[in-house]
């Protein structure tokens, strides 16, 4: 579980983030990333500063409504500002950022100029060649989405290996009940003990293939 300097960091990133996708004002996000660059430099924790009676407005970076957004959080561990701005945008926007290279700012080109709002969306547009023509991108910008949308999509098709286990052990203990069965061999990544698995190979050995069932 995070501290709590870095879950209200966290918090204060994701304004900032929501905040320059809607194109808000750039003193007011910046506000937002200064503060939360500045808790995780803290070398205090802010819960025990405020129970202390220290006045969070003395911690640079802090004004009274940020400090009341850290009060906020502090006590009910929501924050209604960060919910009204994810109401305000598509949810699946989000996801667009977990991209290595792809910003606040480019998902902000990339929704209001090509109504872009997840990553299927941003996939089919980089082929068809659409994202290239948007100011600050170009083919080169284009190709390194493409690719990096191309991984995550993969990466998310795998699955943990112990989560991969849940399936694997129950179906091969299932196919070794089958008629004339010898052996089943689950193969591949899960046999290596690979940390992910894509899919399940698994080798089944009969006395007579054609009567297997």
């Amino acid at each position: 579980m995070p501290s709590d300097n870095e879950q209200i960091a966290e918090i204060f990133d994701e304004i900032a983030d929501l905040l320059e996708i809607e194109g808000d004002n750039p003193f007011r996000i910046r506000a937002y990333r200064n503060a939360a660059r500045n808790l995780r430099a803290l070398n205090k924790d802010v819960r025990r500063m405020r129970d202390a009676g220290e006045d969070l407005t003395d911690f640079p970076g802090i004004g009274k409504d940020l400090a009341a957004k850290i009060e906020e959080i502090l006590d009910t561990g929501r924050c209604r500002a960060l919910e009204k701005l994810r109401r305000k945008v598509p949810p699946d926007l989000g996801e667009l950022l977990r991209l290595p290279g792809i910003g606040p700012k480019r998902v902000h080109a990339l929704y209001h100029d090509l109504d872009i709002q997840n990553l299927e969306q941003l996939q089919r547009a980089a082929r068809d060649g659409e994202i290239r023509e948007l100011s600050g991108f170009g083919p080169k910008t284009e190709a390194r989405i493409l690719e990096a949308v191309e991984k995550h999509r993969d990466s998310e098709r795998r699955f943990k290996l112990a989560e991969a286990a849940r399936y694997a052990e129950p179906l091969q203990t299932w196919l070794e009940g089958g008629k004339d069965i010898e052996q089943v061999v689950i193969a591949g990544s899960y046999r290596r003990a690979k940390e992910t698995v894509g899919d399940l190979d698994i080798l089944v050995i009969a006395r007579d293939g054609r009567q297997a069932n």
